[in-house]
């Protein structure tokens, strides 16, 4: 299972654990326990097709798109933040459409914002650096503009690595593809859900949090050219 799925898998199973063991917490006819029981089968479903995957390595398209939103979706929010106090601030980072086109176009903007280049001067690269400890400092992981680099890369270039030799395989990996875009549409309805449910319960709250938070690799390959000692 590639580790983009496994993840999402993986976030998944905590969800569905943390509402099994507070599902007293809700009425019998809650919306939760609908959303809960469609995710608890997706996670059945993935497992069906994760037992076939014997090939086709290629993760599908509309995963790496939905990471590349995930990852705009967090610089655009501490954004509109920041912009409460620097209006005009939020215009550097354009909200994107929901289509391939956009979200593409949108990442490069975003990068030509962060991402230190060989062409930058050494004001430019400073000014960038400050910038991403900014960003950072509220929260977003240290190397979040590589993430969002590997993920763009990914989609201009490594999404048609499928074995072709192996056809069953890949359909399987293409079922986890759809599997998992449906998980996440789940988790969001029991994540807004479950902030509602438990504003008033900071335990309860942080513990699903803590279940739903979305996992990234520890480490990424360095993208970003370091050119702050550019002369």
């Amino acid at each position: 299972m590639q580790i983009r799925i496994k993840r999402r898998y993986d976030k998944f199973t905590r969800e569905t654990a943390f509402f099994d063991e507070n599902q007293g917490d809700f009425a019998p006819t809650s919306e939760v326990r609908k959303h809960a029981a469609n995710l608890h089968q997706i996670i059945l479903d993935m497992d069906k097709a994760k037992a076939g995957q014997s090939g086709g390595s290629a993760i599908p398209k509309e995963i790496l798109l939905e990471a590349l939103r995930l990852d705009l979706g967090l610089i655009r929010g501490l954004a509109t933040a920041f912009d409460l106090d620097e209006p005009g601030f939020l215009k550097r980072f354009p909200l994107a459409d929901n289509n391939e086109t956009s979200l593409l176009t949108t990442a490069d903007t975003y990068l030509a914002e962060l991402a230190i280049t060989a062409s930058d001067t050494p004001a430019q690269a400073a000014a960038k650096t400050a910038l991403v400890a900014r960003f950072v400092a509220h929260e977003l992981p240290a190397d979040f503009v590589e993430d969002l680099q590997i993920d763009l890369d990914a989609i201009r270039g490594k999404d048609t690595e499928f074995d072709a030799t192996n056809v069953k395989g890949v359909e399987n990996t293409a079922a986890l593809g759809r599997l998992t875009k449906l998980g996440m549409k789940a988790s969001t309805y029991l994540d807004a859900i479950m902030q509602v449910k438990y504003k008033g319960n900071s335990d309860k709250l942080r513990g699903w949090e803590s279940a739903s938070h979305l996992e990234r690799a520890p480490q990424k390959a360095k993208l970003i050219t370091a050119a702050t000692s550019a002369p």
